[in-house]
Formats: structure tokens, C-alpha cells, sequence
């Protein structure tokens, strides 16, 4: 219910008011009537009210008057102004004071209804914000990293909904984000050493994860920015200084900073590439895209060194521009993921050959550079019909590319790609797939029960089997008539129990551990849920 305040000289209008504003609109009450502008600060001086509804004329202070003490002393205050048709220009000079709802004398129910239902709505929008800046500020100092964190991503990934809620945020905890210029760092680890080192490609999100950490533990120390992850599992870092300068030495001496420590500790390489500077923060999508841009220049120029984007756009490879060439792959692979859409063989095979055509020098890093480049597009334009086996198998098609060593040819890489793309796609639509449900979950299963004490995740096992984790959810809870997580915590119970039950008494700890759970405390918890009893009463009750 929402607070009402009528201002008006008139009696026989705040009656009128008090008693048709609640049939109106049942979200507001009338609290409180003034006969002008002095009765009515007085009342705001002690209540407080949503809205304030006052008459422009008034006698001692009119609403103007009002309207300029309310701005003063809250410019958030909901004020709608009631003006008679000669009292317009006074109705839009109140405009200035904060003031964007009126109405035109004589009231029409109407009209009153629907100003009130936007006010309204108005009103549960600013709670909502509130509700949420309360519950922000009152967490940790890394829950509200986190939601920086987040709001950075929304921004370079142009999710319009999340920066719609989270940018308001921004501003009540305070965050300033660019205090002159920043950009956009984005770090890439080198995809080649995954192909020629024996490096489970699986493993890559390990990788990733060190990387970030990295980057981030040495930005705390630095004070030197704030790193966060795209859509795509790239490190990015927000760099800021006061003008394109400072930003490009400071990335530099933090990529160098980074790749050193990630090749110490990992044997792997970096590369990196650096936006265009800018001076708000809405247009970080902007340098992030231009970071994304000069990043695809490790296709022509190689992997283990930072690109910027000012120096890609002046740069000039053999008579011609390289910011051309990368926009000749970008187009090569939109042509590429046209084509598989379609279902048109003759226009994938015509696009994959312009692809390749565009390798130079043609050798097998260059080769496993843009094989990787056009798996991950095309996995990312059809992420929502691809198993993620199918990825992980189209990735290690590549690496029949290290047989060819000096020999590689054209028809060499256009063989090895097609089978690649091939294998990406087989089978990527859920509609069309031949899969025995019911083996599938058996199979599922038996991987439970077989690794029960191991940290099973739904996508683990569903890569195990070979479908996407929503499918194998969905599947698993029709045919089991429960989800995979009760399923596996009733194995690890059944097991736990047998545990207790055999002679000589083990410590409940070890029990815990044996059945996959890294806290006694919680094994604890868990067992009582299912047995009723805690464990070391169960294995009492046993003895008996």
C-alpha cells in the first residue's frame, strides 16, 4: 500500500480525492490532506509519503512553490500536479522541479486511473531497487566484486536486461568504474601447445580457471584493474588510466607480468589482445569487440605476443591492410556457419576452401590455429543443437593434422576440417537423435555407481554418455522417477551404511570420505536426512 498526500484550498476536491483515489487504484491510501503548500512540508516534515498530489493555486504557498521545497529536499519524491487549462505554462515550468506527472482540471477517472498505475509501477520498480541494494550492500565485500564482475560482462556482451537491472546498482554502492579513460584487455591462452603437448583437451577449462586466477591475484596486488570472464570463458581485465598512453603500457607490463607466471608455472603460452580506449562505461562493448578484432591477428601473425587494435587498424602486411584480412576470416567464417545452416553441401565446401585459402603460410600451427578458430564459431552459432562429446571429438580431429609435419598441403587441411566439422555436427539436433532412453540412463547409471565417491557433476556424466546435460536430466528423471542427484546421494547412502555395518569400527570421517564427502559435518547432515538417525547412532543401533 502506498502513502497519499492531497494539497489542495479546496475542501470539497480533497474529500472528492480521499474517497475515489482507493476505488481507483487500490494500491493507494489517502494519509494525509493539506490545505497548501505550508500545511503540506509540515506533514512531510513528519510522514513519509509515496506520492503527493497538489493544486497549482493555492493561498500562503501554491504547488510550484511546493514543487521547488520538495525538489530541494527530495528529488526522488512522486509529485502529480492538478492545473487548470489557463495554469499550464505554470504545470510545465514545474517540470523543472522533478515534477512529470499532471493532470488537467476537471478531474477524469480515466485519466487519474492510469496516472496512478504508472506512478505505481514506478514506485514498485524504485523498491525492487532498493530491496536489491539493501541485500548488496549488506554482503561481503567479493559478493559485491562478483556483481561488478557481472555487470562487466552484461555490458561487453551486450545483455541489455542485466545492465538495465545492474547498472542503477552501480551507482547507489558507489562503484566508478572509469574515472578518466579504460579498455579492454582480453587474454587468450594459446590453443596450439593443447594440440602438440599431450594435454587432454578436456582439461582446457582448468587451464582457463588457473589463467584467471592468475590474472586476478596479480590485479589485487597491483590495484591495477578488474578481471572478469566473457561468455566464452576468455580472462578479460578492465584497464583504466588517464589517457590511450597510460592504458597500453599498463597492459603491457601486465600481460608480460601474466604470460611470465602462466609459462613458470603451466609450460603454456598467452596471447593478448587490447581494445580501443573510451571514457564511459557503456562503450566498453565497444573496446572489448575491437580487443576481440586484434585478437583474431594471432591467425596471421601468430600466437605469444599482446595485439592492440590502434596499431592493427595503421598496420600494412604484404600491400595490404591486416585489419582487411581479419575482416576477410571474420566474413570466411560467417560464410562457413551460412552454410551449415542451410544444409547446402556445395556452399560449405566453396566457403571451407576460401577459409583455407586464407592460411598463409600454410604449416601445422597455422593449420591447428584456424581449425581451432572455426570449430569454436561454429560451436558457438549452434551451441543449443551440439553434444558436447561431438566438440570435444571435433577438436581432437585436429590433431591429425601433426602427422603431416612439413608435408601438409591444402587438400591435407581440407580433408582433416570437413572430417572435423563433420564430427561437430553429427547428431546435433536432439529431435533427431536415435537414442535407447532407456539404455542411456542405465549407462548413466552404472557410471554413478561405479564413481560415486568421485565429485560427479550432471555435465560429467552426461559427457560420459554422450548427450547434452539437459537431456540427460530430463531423460533420467522420466525414466528413474528421480533426478541424478538423489539417485547418486541414495548410492552413496546405501554404501555408507554397508560401511557401518561390517566389523571393526572406522571413524566416520574415513566413511565420508569413502563415499565422496569432503565434510564429515555434512555426511552427517545428509545421513540423518535418509536414515533418520546420524551415523554414529546408526552404527550403534547396529551393534545392538
Amino acid at each position: 500500500m502506498y502513502t497519499l498526500l492531497i494539497v489542495d484550498d479546496e475542501p470539497l476536491t480533497g474529500r472528492f480525492l480521499r474517497t475515489h483515489i482507493p476505488q481507483w487504484d487500490f494500491r493507494f491510501e489517502v494519509a494525509a490532506v493539506a490545505g497548501d503548500g505550508v500545511e503540506a512540508l509540515e506533514l512531510m516534515n513528519k510522514q513519509h509519503f509515496d506520492l503527493v498530489i497538489t493544486d497549482i493555486k493555492m493561498p500562503e504557498m501554491d504547488g510550484l512553490e511546493l514543487c521547488r521545497h520538495i525538489a530541494d529536499a527530495n528529488s526522488g519524491q512522486k509529485v502529480m500536479l492538478l492545473s487548470g487549462y489557463n495554469e499550464f505554462p505554470m504545470a510545465q515550468e514545474a517540470i523543472r522541479y522533478g515534477v512529470s506527472n499532471y493532470l488537467l482540471k476537471p478531474i477524469q477517472a480515466e485519466e487519474m486511473t492510469k496516472a496512478l498505475s504508472k506512478i505505481a509501477s514506478e514506485l514498485e520498480l524504485e523498491n525492487h531497487h532498493q530491496l536489491a541494494l539493501r541485500a548488496l550492500q549488506s554482503v561481503s565485500k567479493e559478493t559485491q566484486k562478483q556483481a561488478v564482475n557481472q555487470f562487466l560482462t552484461a555490458v561487453v556482451t551486450r545483455n541489455h536486461i542485466e545492465i538495465k537491472t545492474l547498472y542503477p546498482l552501480m551507482y547507489r554502492i558507489k562503484v566508478n568504474l572509469i574515472e578518466a579513460e579504460a579498455a579492454i584487455l582480453i587474454l587468450n591462452l594459446d590453443e596450439v601447445p593443447f594440440y602438440e603437448k599431450s594435454v587432454p583437451l578436456e582439461e582446457r577449462g582448468i587451464f582457463r580457471f588457473i589463467l584467471h586466477r592468475m590474472a586476478a591475484e596479480l590485479f589485487e596486488e597491483l590495484e591495477a584493474g578488474i578481471v572478469f570472464n566473457d561468455h566464452d570463458q576468455h580472462t578479460c581485465l578492465l584497464i583504466t588510466g588517464e589517457n590511450a598512453k597510460e592504458l597500453k603500457q599498463k597492459s603491457c607490463l601486465l600481460f608480460e607480468h601474466v604470460a611470465s607466471a602462466l609459462s613458470l608455472h603451466t609450460g603454456l603460452s598467452l596471447t593478448g589482445a587490447l581494445g580501443s580506449s573510451v571514457s564511459e562505461v557503456l562503450q566498453l562493448d565497444l573496446s572489448y569487440r575491437h580487443a576481440r578484432t586484434a585478437l583474431q591477428a594471432r591467425l596471421l601473425q601468430g600466437n605469444g605476443q599482446l595485439y592492440l587494435h590502434e596499431e592493427i587498424c595503421n598496420q600494412v602486411t604484404d600491400s595490404e591492410p591486416l585489419l582487411t584480412r581479419i575482416h576477410q576470416i571474420e566474413r570466411s567464417l560467417t560464410s562457413l556457419g551460412n552454410a551449415l545452416s542451410s544444409n547446402e553441401e556445395w556452399a560449405f565446401t566453396a566457403a571451407l576452401r576460401d577459409y583455407i585459402e586464407l592460411i598463409d603460410p600454410l604449416n601445422v600451427p597455422r593449420a591447428l590455429l584456424f581449425g581451432n578458430e572455426m570449430l569454436s564459431y561454429l560451436d558457438r552459432l549452434h551451441a543449443e543443437n551440439l553434444l558436447e562429446v561431438n566438440s570435444e571429438a571435433a577438436l581432437n580431429t585436429l590433431r591429425k593434422l601433426l602427422v603431416y609435419g612439413n608435408q601438409l598441403t591444402r587438400d591435407n587441411v581440407n580433408e582433416i576440417y570437413t572430417e572435423a566439422a563433420e564430427t561437430l555436427m553429427h547428431q546435433g539436433n536432439a529431435d533427431n537423435r536415435d537414442i535407447n532412453d532407456i539404455d542411456l540412463v542405465a549407462k548413466a547409471k552404472a557410471y554413478i555407481v561405479t564413481h560415486y565417491a568421485e565429485p560427479l557433476s550432471l555435465a560429467l556424466i552426461a559427457e560420459k554418455v554422450g548427450v547434452s546435460p539437459a537431456y540427460l536430466s530430463t531423460v533420467f528423471s522420466q525414466r528413474q522417477q528421480e533426478g541424478y542427484i538423489k539417485f547418486l546421494t541414495r548410492i552413496r547412502m546405501e554404501r555408507a551404511a554397508k560401511l557401518l555395518s561390517e566389523p571393526g569400527e572406522q571413524k566416520i570421517y574415513d566413511i565420508a570420505e569413502q563415499v565422496g564427502y569432503l565434510s564429515a559435518k555434512h555426511f552427517s547432515h545428509v545421513f540423518k536426512q535418509h536414515f533418520g538417525l546420524p551415523p554414529g547412532e546408526y552404527q550403534e543401533k547396529l551393534k545392538e
